[in-house]
């Protein structure tokens, strides 16, 4: 059921991004559906969450089904897959604003990625988003990788391994070891934490853009800011698995 739902993503975001430049402009409005959220919509329409509330004028990030959104989608003439890629997503993180958290020293050895993903790659990790936001507020355990509990390496296995990714169970370290640090993350790649309950990395999420990641928190998933006050000073930097550089 899950590879037919990759399926599905991996398709319509390959025919957005294979039209032409002089495609039609998306309708003005659009109605809400089961499993919709800003996020998605936003992402859909080539908008950031905070346009897309400004838009309707909300103050909140809940929707209902069946609600009406103003929406807006910019025309873009594509010159090539990278360049699409990039007007596809929102890439919130900014050069000048990282120098706002921690600088990444856990490794300084550790090779960057300065591209985005494949268009596979990039549909992959849509979905990685789309299943883990339903799993907010999911109760944490140690050690647990089913939905009746899950602890932060272990919330990332199931979440990856249920879009299709083939990914050995880790734990943060392993999964930070079993990555390569990006400059530009987009939605799905991994954020990383040190010393929380132990020294070095040792917490990591799933970046969902705006600034804000889902994880295994301490009593349930939900939903953070990076730039709170706990994990500002802990953070270290943005990661993608390395299997996602085989996808095509």
């Amino acid at each position: 059921m899950k590879k037919g739902i990759f399926s599905v993503a991996a398709s319509v975001l390959l025919a957005a991004c294979i039209a032409s430049g002089n495609a039609e402009a998306a309708n003005d409005e659009y109605i809400v559906k089961t499993g919709d959220t800003l996020w998605k919509i936003a992402s859909t329409h080539k908008l950031t969450v905070d346009e897309l509330k400004g838009l309707n004028g909300l103050e909140k990030d809940s929707i209902t089904i069946s609600q009406k959104l103003i929406v807006k989608k910019s025309p873009s003439v594509k010159k090539n897959d990278k360049e699409v890629i990039q007007k596809s997503v929102t890439v919130t993180k900014q050069i000048s604003s990282i120098s706002e958290f921690k600088t990444p020293v856990a490794n300084t050895d550790k090779p960057i990625i300065t591209t985005l993903p494949s268009l596979s790659a990039l549909a992959l990790q849509t979905e990685t988003v789309n299943i883990a936001l339903p799993l907010v507020d999911t109760p944490y355990k140690w050690a647990g990788t089913t939905t009746e509990g899950f602890d932060c390496s272990g919330f990332i296995h199931y979440v990856f391994t249920n879009a299709g990714l083939d990914i050995q169970r880790l734990d943060t370290l392993g999964m930070y070891n079993n990555s390569t640090e990006v400059l530009e993350p987009v939605p799905g790649d991994l954020v990383f934490f040190e010393n929380t309950y132990r020294k070095g990395i040792s917490h990591a999420g799933i970046y969902l853009g705006e600034g804000q990641f889902i994880h295994a928190g301490t009593t349930k998933v939900e939903i953070t800011k990076i730039d709170s006050v706990y994990w500002k000073d802990k953070f270290v930097g943005f990661t993608r698995f390395n299997q996602l550089q085989n996808v095509q």
